[in-house]
């Protein structure tokens, strides 16, 4: 398809119309639909440049009105828009679906000269079979591109022949942009044109030895040199792009002819034209950028569909295998073994596709931080918690030094602090074998500003620097036999890196290629005064808390999900009632007005009714019936869904698959409101 695209584009012989037109058919080809337009749009006029289409309805200056089109909402939403089958979208009483049954459509707005020209769109009666991808986004996004820099040339070279009209008619006077070399007295002429181009200052005289000098020293002065050498000896007339440096010091491109005069035999004179091109050159490299940046974005995208797929199989076979071989399986020992190693694998898995979906924010755009409460020496309890049990078979001793009081309090993100800091120590130990791993914390004020100072040793294999210039690119890593050895996706640090930066914060790295590796992170703080007392904020465990007394309602329509749910609060001793839409919960809660429920569980994705419409059925309908703290559940980890979530009422956020502190970390919230940070 790239390849389709460049030899048409590159295609100079190819009139504009020509070009346009293969380019449309081209799109049809590749998207698989019957109608392709270019529109231009002026306030509310939706006129047809160009089409290829069936429909002879459908013709070149054909003018709607805006509203009756689906690019309406593209230019609304100010980026490429794509629906598969319309009947099924949020847009099916579009008056363009009345009148023309357009099931699929995707479209993108076009740009000349830095406003807004009109719309490349594609479009068919015929829903398509599966959505549209990336890639096609992609494409749609590049097409448009060449287009508004196409148009924006052709609106160049309209205006250049108007000029260059008015300007015919006073070469027979003037000769404008014209120079000549005398060769028999050895004299050289620049119209005032030529001196315009060259930016020199008035009254300015040519000389024909320093002449050359003004074309750009290499491969631009060799090459007229050579042109102006062969017209001279064999009457070569020439045509060419090079760049000149100006009088004033600037780099231009200019288009330059010339040819040579000969009388008896002996070539008398030479002479030729200029034309600045500056612009038009700057415009096509800008295109070429742009195709090369399309490029490397789906190379990018194969890469990382690549890399996951690989790192993926890791874990899933490690969940398959062990457990297919608990089947018929009795020991005791046995089980546990496999069973923890299930869950390592469990573990990895879901660190994988977090890893997935936070590089594809970063990349959208759409990371954003919470702003709540917290200690950060918590977050360093958890880790020091979490990854002590990891060394204990290893030959590694892991040091964490934690100088940081435990009733300081930050308002800022700590998810992302504790996914900077896994990642990290996820990396130390899965390069350390032997050795050591020391990680130091503390906060350092300067300037009424205090930092968060965090650095993480190890004794592992370490980096040589060429690896280091690259660590925090996405998909770059190792040696290949680092990478065959050692595995990963090589997103995590780079997501580190991002992080950082949102933060405000940095990250930098020291290593020694068999001697270890230092990470040391940076992060601004934004400290509140908390008056709470340290026994209000001690963890909260199943080990010494009892949450009988909190009436839970858990709503799932898959019946695993219920079954794990079932699973979870059984080992905190908490039992629930299930249904599995959002009408059934709605319900439920209206015949629980006597003993009403403390708690719901609500998954987002449900037939029926789904949990944000039932979370605002429950807000809407039930205000008096005492405080239901409702936790959604989902898959979807797009901020979009957090926000639609938060705003119809839900007080936090699950994201699936759910273990068990993240129960244990909402019960303990209900059961002591006074430490809720919902």
């Amino acid at each position: 398809m790239l390849k389709e695209l460049h030899s048409l584009t590159s295609d100079e012989s190819m009139a504009f119309e020509d070009k346009v037109g293969a380019l449309l058919r081209l799109g049809l080809a590749h998207f698989g639909l019957e109608h392709a337009i270019v529109s231009h749009i002026q306030n509310d006029a939706y006129t047809i440049e160009h089409v290829e289409s069936p429909n002879a309805e459908l013709r070149k200056g054909m003018v709607l009105a805006l509203g009756d089109t689906y690019c309406l909402h593209t230019l609304k939403a100010g980026e490429a828009m794509a629906v598969s089958h319309t009947a099924q979208s949020d847009i099916a009483h579009h008056p363009c679906y009345l009148q023309f049954q357009l099931e699929s459509y995707i479209g993108m707005k076009v740009v000349v000269n830095g406003a807004l020209y009109g719309t490349l769109n594609f479009s068919s009666a015929i829903p398509r079979e599966q959505p549209f991808s990336a890639d096609d986004i992609d494409f749609i996004h590049l097409f448009a591109q060449w287009i508004g820099v196409e148009i924006s040339r052709r609106q160049e070279r309209q205006e250049m022949a108007r000029r260059l009209e008015l300007q015919g008619q006073m070469e027979q006077l003037a000769d404008i942009g014209c120079w000549e070399v005398d060769l028999v007295n050895n004299r050289l002429y620049w119209s005032e044109q030529t001196k315009r181009i060259h930016d020199v200052p008035a009254g300015y005289v040519p000389e024909l030895q320093s002449a050359i000098d003004f074309y750009h020293a290499g491969e631009d002065r060799d090459r007229i040199t050579l042109l102006v050498e062969r017209a001279i000896t064999f009457g070569e007339p020439w045509s060419t792009e090079v760049r000149l440096k100006t009088y004033t010091g600037k780099i231009k491109w200019v288009a330059t002819q010339g040819r040579a005069e000969f009388i008896d035999g002996q070539c008398t004179r030479i002479f030729g034209a200029f034309q600045d091109i500056d612009a038009q050159v700057n415009t096509r490299n800008a295109l070429i950028e742009k195709k090369n940046e399309a490029q490397r974005l789906l190379k990018a995208r194969s890469t990382m569909i690549g890399k996951i797929s690989h790192e993926l199989r890791t874990p899933i076979n490690g969940i398959t295998g062990m457990l297919q071989t608990l089947v018929g399986e009795s020991n005791q020992d046995i089980i546990e073994s496999r069973v923890a190693i299930a869950l390592r694998s469990a573990d990895l898995l879901v660190r994988l596709v977090n890893d997935v979906l936070d590089y594809s924010k970063v990349q959208n755009g759409e990371l954003e931080l919470e702003t709540v409460r917290f200690a950060p020496k918590h977050i360093f309890d958890d880790l020091q918690a979490l990854y002590a049990p990891q060394v204990k078979n290893k030959q590694v001793e892991l040091d964490f030094r934690i100088n940081l009081p435990p009733t300081q309090y930050c308002i800022g993100d700590p998810g992302r602090l504790t996914q900077i800091f896994s990642n990290l120590l996820n990396n130390a130990l899965k390069f350390t074998e032997h050795g050591g791993i020391k990680l130091t914390a503390k906060l350092k004020q300067k300037n009424g500003i205090t930092d968060l100072v965090v650095s993480i040793i190890d004794s592992g294999i370490g980096m040589p620097a060429t690896v280091l210039d690259r660590l925090f690119v996405p998909f770059k890593q190792g040696s290949a036999a680092i990478t065959a050895k050692y595995g990963g996706s090589g997103l995590g640090l780079a997501i580190v890196k991002e992080l950082c930066d949102k933060l405000g914060g940095t990250v930098s790295v020291k290593s020694a290629e068999g001697v270890g590796t230092q990470v040391c992170v940076r992060l601004p703080l934004s400290l509140v005064d908390d008056s709470r007392t340290s026994a209000e904020i001690d963890y909260i465990g199943p080990e010494n808390v009892s949450f009988k007394n909190i009436k839970i309602l858990v709503v799932d329509d898959n019946e695993i999900n219920r079954l794990v749910m079932e699973s979870l609060l059984s080992q905190v001793q908490v039992t629930a009632d299930y249904v599995v839409n959002g009408e059934e919960a709605v319900n439920a809660v209206k015949k629980a007005k006597a003993a009403p429920y403390n708690l719901i569980f609500m998954d987002c994705e449900m037939p029926v009714m789904g949990g944000v419409e039932a979370t605002l059925a429950i807000r809407q309908n039930f205000k008096n019936t005492g405080k239901i703290f409702i936790v959604a559940m989902t898959a979807d980890t797009s901020d979009a869904n957090r926000k639609a979530c938060l705003k119809a009422g839900m007080d936090t956020f699950l994201t699936k698959p759910i273990k068990l502190e993240d129960i244990t970390t909402v019960l303990g919230k209900i059961a002591f409101p006074a430490m809720a940070s919902f």
